[in-house]
């Protein structure tokens, strides 16, 4: 699944629980301010804390008990990578810069 950040942010490619990033179409620092708080900056280049709860949000839908189990392995995954801050509750994303 990735996030898709152009006019408006989505969730794109909601059951592929094998890969996690950002795609931003646009300029990248302007793309990023739209999340406004629902990221924060990641210490590796290239990287966005995202907020877990939003990408529940922006799942909509497609989130039933079968995705909320398959999300929670991917979270589980993403932790044993150490890709989770589990105090602010977010987990890291790969931006994909346009092109």
């Amino acid at each position: 699944m990735f996030i898709a950040v152009a006019d408006t942010i989505t969730l794109e490619d909601a059951n592929n629980f094998r890969e996690f990033h950002v795609a931003i179409d646009g300029d990248v620092a302007a793309a990023v301010a739209a999340f406004r708080d629902r990221s924060a900056a990641s210490e590796r280049a290239n990287h966005l804390w995202i907020d877990i709860a939003f990408v529940r949000d922006l799942a909509g839908d497609a989130a039933d008990a079968e995705w909320q189990a398959q999300f929670e392995g991917m979270l589980a995954y993403a932790n044993s990578k150490g890709w989770i801050d589990e105090p602010a509750n977010r987990v890291e994303a790969h931006i994909q810069p346009p092109g």
